[in-house]
């Protein structure tokens, strides 16, 4: 390359500076074209052999010298990846490096595929690139990457087969613990793989732990169980391996056994911060807070500057209730600035239920990613509410949706229903105008905003926001069901709410929502005997007191009181407060 990279530098020096075209050696014959900036370009048909031969060491295999047409391939790519043209630059390199099957070439296209990120480019020249250095351990290893990549899986596999023959670092064993995202079928497929390949060298750890990895990824436990019994004779103080021991046998043998297989380990391997993680997160899985406390004190003061440890620690004390000795290290954490949204969050959790409510703000307010973010934000706008500090709480949602362009639309919904909350129904309508003003055609915001309506007895608007849904989203059976249902329990429109519901049953024929719906607008067009069998099936999929309520009147009205009697009876034991189903029995004047 070094030949090639001499060759184009002293061509764009040329194209950079017109006046050294007669530089020695070098004589311009005729002129192409820019395809950019169609000015014209010097092409070079004459060189100095002892200015373009290439050193000894860098010689092709394939075309001994490049071509002219080739050089100008070269040129013109090199030309474009300086005025910031990438795309040019690579399509130039890849048909030289189709047409040459040069090492220095397929690089080069490979670099430039990887910086704009062109998969089906990297691809292509990794698989070339194997093909013109077989032995070469990075193109197996890169080349089986972007086959995984594109779920290509025996190929990928081939290629890992091939870097493990040569030698080099597999990743078999990766690979098998990623594999939980795919879909059953490909599970399978990696399964039959693997044992392919392990057949063919049996001796292989990593190939074995993979292999019963995806064993149990494919639900088969004791196989799985099984295949780490020669695993753990190869590798006995693998922590990776111990774990998924204890994992398998807590599924197949329950936890105890698993809680006593750990125990020795962690005997076994005291450094191991891995074996005595999950020994402790084992025993709370078992609900043994107070030995999971104990555990993780002995490796947190066996590995004070690991400060994930100092936070399980905490978590667990807080657990059991030991709230001292949990702000004790979550304020450590703190100010050694470790895990500083957690930490915050716990703290203020405590100070929270320990009624400081100023303190519990700021700790809220200073957990500004992660899992808990949502959390604390509503949290905090709620106290600053009930502390009469509204603009405060108004301020801190616009901040977020600044911060969060792309997460503003559910912020919007956290603020709308942190007012739902606080039962102040007129400011939740006022955000969900706003929010839907701002994203016209968000299917959950507008939503979110027809049910508020629904909630304010506001039916016309309630049913513009449904049916906006819908014509943005013809199968939307949400919204189908909740429009038809409306219709059928409030109006007299039964046919038009029957045709938006069974729409909506043909769409997602096994939801209890929209089958209890089906149910009830049957019962409005009189047709109580085929009402009954949705409502059954309903209520025996959600035994919820509105689908009670409506398969009770529905059996009433059939004449079989005590079946009704029955239903009713069993959902106001669950919620006898349920105001639409104590609204039915008053109206029937039934007194259970």
């Amino acid at each position: 390359m070094k030949y090639l990279h001499r060759a184009l530098l002293s061509a764009v020096v040329c194209v950079v500076f017109p006046g050294c075209s007669q530089i020695a050696g070098l004589q311009k014959t005729q002129e192409v074209t820019d395809p950019v900036t169609q000015r014209p370009i010097p092409v070079l048909q004459a060189y100095d052999d002892s200015e373009l031969a290439p050193a000894p060491d860098e010689q092709s295999p394939y075309p001994q010298q490049f071509s002219r047409s080739t050089l100008l391939d070269l040129l013109t790519a090199e030309i474009a990846g300086q005025r910031g043209q990438v795309d040019m630059l690579l399509q130039n390199y890849l048909k030289v490096a189709r047409e040459t099957r040069d090492i220095g070439v397929i690089r080069r296209a490979l670099n430039a595929a990887q910086y704009i990120k062109d998969d089906a480019a990297m691809t292509e020249m990794t698989l070339l690139w194997t093909e013109v250095e077989p032995e070469n351990v990075d193109a197996h290893q890169l080349a089986a990457f972007q086959l995984i990549k594109q779920k290509q899986y025996p190929e990928a596999l081939s290629h890992m087969e091939h870097v493990l023959e040569l030698e080099g670092p597999t990743t078999f064993d990766r690979l098998a613990v990623h594999a939980k995202n795919l879909t059953d079928e490909e599970k399978k497929e990696l399964l039959n793989l693997y044992q392919k390949i392990l057949e063919r060298h049996p001796e292989n750890g990593e190939l074995m732990y993979g292999y019963a990895v995806l064993q149990e990824i494919n639900g088969m436990e004791e196989a799985a169980l099984a295949s780490t019994d020669p695993l753990l004779k190869t590798s006995p103080d693998n922590p990776a391996v111990i774990a998924l021991r204890a994992r398998l046998l807590k599924s197949v043998k329950g936890v105890d056994v698993s809680l006593a297989y750990l125990k020795k380990q962690y005997a076994k391997h005291p450094d191991e911060v891995q074996v005595g993680a999950l020994y402790a997160r084992t025993q709370i899985e078992a609900h043994n807070f107070d030995a999971a406390q104990s555990i993780y004190k002995e490796l947190m003061n066996r590995f004070p500057n690991t400060p994930h440890l100092k936070l399980s620690y905490a978590l667990v004390s807080l657990e059991n209730q030991h709230t001292q000795e949990a702000r004790k290290h979550l304020e450590e954490l703190v100010k050694q600035g470790q895990h500083l949204n957690e930490a915050h969050f716990y703290l203020a959790r405590i100070a929270d239920q320990e009624d400081r409510v100023e303190d519990a703000i700021q700790h809220y307010q200073n957990v500004t990613r992660g899992g808990h973010y949502f959390n604390a934000l509503a949290r905090s706008a709620y106290l600053l509410i009930r502390s009469g500090r509204q603009s405060e709480a108004e301020a801190a949602f616009t901040e977020a949706r600044e911060n969060l362009p792309s997460q503003a639309s559910q912020l919007w919904e956290l603020q709308i229903n942190l007012m739902l909350e606080l039962d102040d129904l007129d400011a939740a309508l006022k955000l969900s105008d706003q929010a839907v003003e701002e994203y016209p055609e968000d299917l959950q915001l507008l939503y979110a905003r027809a049910m508020l309506k629904d909630r304010m007895g506001l039916l016309e608007g309630m049913e513009d926001d449904l049916r906006h849904i819908i014509a943005l989203d013809p199968d939307n059976a949400v919204a189908l069901n909740a429009l038809g249902y409306t219709l059928a329990d409030r109006t007299e429109r039964t046919q038009e709410a029957y045709n938006l519901i069974n729409k909506a049953l043909e769409l997602d024929p096994g939801n209890p929502a929209i089958l209890d719906s089906m149910g009830w607008v049957l019962f409005r067009l009189g047709k109580s005997g085929e009402a009954v069998g949705f409502l059954q099936e309903a209520y025996s999929k959600f035994p919820d007191p509105e689908v009670a309520s409506h398969l009770g009147e529905v059996l009433w009205s059939l004449g079989r009181q005590d079946d009704a009697k029955n239903i009713w009876r069993e959902a106001l034991n669950t919620k006898p407060d349920h105001r639409l189903l104590n609204e039915t029995l008053k109206r029937l004047d039934v007194d259970l």
